[in-house]
């Protein structure tokens, strides 16, 4: 084969890098309200934005601008993504160079569009999904089915065994060296210091005053002895940011690989106006360089680069050709002619990679001032521009302008981040399936039973099959006619160490594939846009719960404790709910609040004492909402609170449905203990079991039923199920009732029928409690003025947007069966339209089997309404007849109505019932 040597390797020169040094002051300042270390893309970019935000800025740079995994970067820019925070950053990046050409005279973008090749349906419905969504941001794009037309896009393609493909013109390439040199003269126009050839040895930080076991950046020190004096540090060193987050005690889970793309010589045809290519199907991606191709992929087996030296700055590894060779197999099917052509260069450097393929960005929890910017898994291009952008907003404001969850580095479990093989078995994943399909309800295989409940072993035997969230194993649905053990394998990277096992590091040996694995079996028949083979079994649950007993392992959630004499004002000031003044044993759901009135959180706060209030939150968040109280804590310098986490000690178990009270009764040992006029909703008490167990019951419900919380010792829980359990038996078999074990995905069907809130989904940091429908949890405090108002964290800017009338709304949308029966599918990012215009898009679905159909929710907005705000009553048609429809997969419209309450049980009389 012509590929079997490498013919030179690629140089700095070759690559067109210029030096930057006079760009840029010798001298050290001694302050700096901000200082970025890494001069790559995100540092450069960052350094501008908080520039920009008024805040005197220093970036530093152990070598030169874009050394480390900037300046070898492929540069894609892909404005079709799976994510709508994506494709707004994507965007955000593509203008700002744009801008930056008009401010510095630096070309950094050129607009050649991109293609996307399709081998199969799933693959086509993908790109079918993301050409509707792209219709809401006003983004264009073809799809193609000709293989003529693919060819007339690309002439050098072959399409003989291409499905379809997905055409973006204007996607385009970012030069690496041009952005960063436009970001540097830019900010330093602005009046930002910028230092190359400077290396950060230390950061020096002093203990919280204010939240227990945090700390406080106060400087940093680099290699010459000077320091520097700031509250604030961001870590934007790539595949090196490990080492510097070390330096504030601070373990992240970031890996480094070697990531090789190939250049050609000259291919006849080739020119730099033709689009950029991604093959996901094959693994593969190919774009213009001048009259050559550079042509990369993802491959099954990469090697990890275990300890980045520090003097690796424009360093190359000669190229694994073994490991290249499985994307070169599919650049030649794609491309034939890339075979008949000899090798100008290979590019093997440095890249780093998370176990999520998402960027580390945001506050560290446990430091304050020190902020996260690294991890970009290839696609810090990309994201330069928003994520600098967003970063400012983060110092400057304390939270981010966009829903960045799926990026904080909070969005990871503390004891996960530091178990490296659970880092590296997932960042491995992640890495081979960067190209995979994304379906909706995928699951890792990776890094499996890290985090279990006191409930895990029980529940395995009655065919659980799990999900992994935030490194906890919850029960997704379960399966009580296969009669197999469904409990994840260990991992076994797709077999792709079988051989070579080397390539893991740390000595690692050669990994054997599993042979049958059940959980596997399982968690294919869910990877459609379709029905998942789990559907009857999800309804299954879904109707216990609404006509007999369900059981919900909620132990994923996350709890904690705050308590002292302080407790009570500051919660006051924290929560948007009225608290500190309910009598104990009340239990309140509210919001957390940022400045703008964003909804950091939202979650169930339970008072067990005058100075003891108990906090339940989602356990996807918990570690991000732990540290946004710390924050709010060392903000206002609030004293004699303390927070207390009691995640892993308890376990909690959810008894819902019209039984449910029944049921529990045979398990406690005063009787009548849980009637209606002795146990309200939303309160809580202690009870003791007939067990010996002493047991916190909260009467609350996340499905829309009578039901109650049990939030027991972790290591009573297994005891305490089979109790109930053997109660349930003898009870159905009395009563004629079911009840099941439940999982996660039933709760989010039974939620979505009752207008509830998930965050993260249909509720984030960017909306506002009005505008998602949960105004309850902040109008009786905002409508207190004058002496008796008063002051929680948004309450201004709450008040502000009241008084201005919505601009956005959350709808509740629901599409009826289609006429031959079959279900439409509807799963997040499909676009809203009434009246024949496109007002909105999909956040969160779910199908309601209790209404027998499916439920959708998203945001509509003013503008692309044509209203100044918006109005139960305009939405619902004052002004005329509405028609309200969602575009699902190739743009099929499904006419929907909209339901301004709960489209099931609309007064919660089954809640509240006595």
């Amino acid at each position: 084969m012509i590929f079997a040597q490498t013919k030179n390797i690629l140089s700095r020169n070759k690559f067109g890098l210029r030096s930057s040094r006079a760009l840029f002051s010798t001298a050290l300042p001694t302050s700096a309200d901000a200082v970025v270390i890494g001069g790559g893309s995100l540092g450069a970019s960052t350094a501008y934005h908080l520039q920009k935000s008024g805040l005197s800025t220093i970036l530093l740079e152990r070598d030169d601008l874009t050394s480390g995994t900037t300046w070898h970067s492929a540069g894609m820019l892909w404005r079709l993504r799976p994510s709508d925070i994506d494709i707004e950053l994507h965007t955000y990046t593509r203008d700002m160079c744009l801008r930056l050409e008009e401010e510095t005279g630096e070309t950094s973008f050129s607009e050649n569009g991109g293609l996307f090749i399709a081998n199969n349906k799933e693959r086509f419905d993908e790109y079918r999904r993301l050409h509707e969504t792209g219709k809401f941001f006003g983004i264009e794009s073809s799809i193609l089915t000709d293989p003529e037309d693919i060819k007339a896009v690309h002439p050098l393609m072959n399409t003989d065994d291409v499905y379809g493909a997905l055409y973006s013109p204007t996607d385009g390439t970012i030069d690496p060296t041009s952005i960063v040199n436009a970001y540097a003269k830019a900010a330093k126009k602005l009046g930002a210091s910028i230092h190359t050839k400077t290396a950060v040895v230390s950061i020096s930080t002093v203990p919280s005053l204010f939240s227990q076991g945090a700390s406080q950046v106060t400087s940093v020190t680099t290699e010459s002895g000077h320091t520097i004096q700031t509250p604030v540090v961001i870590n934007a060193c790539g595949a090196w940011a490990g080492r510097v987050s070390e330096m504030v005690n601070a373990p992240i889970p970031l890996l480094a690989m070697r990531h090789a793309m190939v250049v050609t010589e000259k291919i006849e045809g080739m020119n730099p106006t033709l689009p950029n290519v991604r093959d996901h199907d094959l693994s593969i991606y190919f774009k213009t360089q001048g009259d050559a191709m550079a042509i990369g992929g993802y491959e099954n087996n990469p090697e990890f680069w275990d300890s980045p030296s520090p003097t690796f700055s424009f360093g190359l590894f000669d190229l694994d050709w073994d490991t290249f060779n499985q994307n070169l197999e599919g650049h030649l099917q794609r491309c034939p002619s890339v075979e008949k052509v000899g090798i100008k260069s290979t590019v093997c450097g440095p890249e780093s990679f998370t176990p999520d393929h998402k960027p580390l960005v945001g506050p560290q929890p446990g430091v304050h001032g020190f902020y996260q910017c690294c991890g970009f898994n290839s696609m810090g291009m990309m994201l330069g521009g928003g994520i600098g952008r967003e970063m400012a907003n983060w110092v400057n404001n304390g939270s981010a302008s966009v829903d960045l969850f799926s990026f904080d580095v909070s969005r990871f479990h503390p004891d996960n981040v530091k178990d490296a093989k659970w880092v590296k078995d997932r960042t491995h994943e992640s890495y081979a399936k960067t190209y995979a399909i994304v379906f909706p309800h995928d699951e890792a295989l990776a890094g499996r039973g890290a985090r279990r409940s006191g409930f895990f072993e029980e529940l395995s035997k009655h065919g659980c099959v799990y999900q992994a969230r935030h490194g906890m194993e919850r029960p997704g649905w379960f399966d009580i006619e296969g009669g197999k053990d469904l409990t994840p394998l260990n991992y076994d990277y797709y077999g792709a160490y079988e051989e070579g096992g080397w390539r893991l590091g740390d000595g690692r040996a050669d990994v054997p594939a599993n042979g049958d694995h059940p959980y596997l079996d399982a968690i294919e028949g869910e990877l459609t846009f379709g029905v998942g083979d789990s559907f009857d079994a999800v309804g299954r649950e879904c109707k216990a719960a609404r006509e007999g007993v369900a059981m919900f392992d909620q132990s994923y959630f996350g709890n904690f404790h705050l308590k002292g004499k302080g407790a009570g004002a500051f919660i006051e000031y924290l929560c948007g709910s009225e608290i500190k003044d309910k009598e104990v044993g009340s239990v309140t759901y509210t919001t957390l609040c940022n400045e703008d009135g964003g909804v950091e959180a939202d979650l169930t706060v339970a008072k067990l004492g005058e100075d003891d209030f108990y906090f339940s939150a989602g356990g996807q968040t918990v570690t991000k909402d732990i540290w946004w109280v710390k924050r709010a804590m060392e903000k206002g310098q609030w004293e004699g609170v303390e927070l207390v986490d009691v995640g892993d000690d308890v376990s909690i178990l959810s008894v819902q449905g019209p039984h449910s009270r029944a049921l529990l009764e045979g398990l406690i040992e005063e009787e009548g203990s849980l009637d209606g006029d002795k146990f309200e909703f939303s309160t809580c008490k202690k009870l003791k079991l007939k067990t010996g167990h002493s047991v916190l019951f909260l009467r609350l419900t996340f499905v829309g039923e009578l039901g109650f919380e049990l939030h027991v010792p972790t290591e009573d829980a297994g005891d305490i199920y089979r109790e109930l359990w053997k109660l349930g038996e003898v009870y159905s078999e009395k009563h004629g009732v079911d009840i099941v074990n439940a999982g996660y995905r039933a709760i989010d069907s039974l939620s979505a029928e009752k207008n509830f809130r998930h965050w993260h989904a249909d509720l984030s940091n960017r909306d506002t409690p009005m505008e998602a429908g949960i105004g309850f949890t902040v109008l009786p405090k905002l409508k207190k003025e004058g002496e008796d108002a008063v002051e929680f964290l948004g309450r201004a800017a709450l008040q502000k947007k009241r008084k201005e009338g919505l601009k956005r709304k959350l709808v509740c949308l629901t599409v009826p069966r289609r006429e031959d029966g079959s279900v439409v599918a509807l799963h997040g990012m499909e676009t809203i339209w009434r009246n024949g215009s496109c007002v909105g898009l999909v956040r969160s679905t779910a199908f309601g089997y209790t209404i027998d159909k499916t439920v959708a929710y998203g945001y509509v907005e003013a503008d692309k309404l044509g209203w100044e705000k918006i109005t139960n009553k305009r939405l619902g048609g004052e002004e005329g007849e509405a028609v309200w429809e969602i575009a699902g997969v190739g743009g099929e419209r499904h006419a929907s109505e909209l339901n301004l309450k709960a489209p099931f049980d609309p007064k919660s009389e089954r809640v509240f019932q006595a």
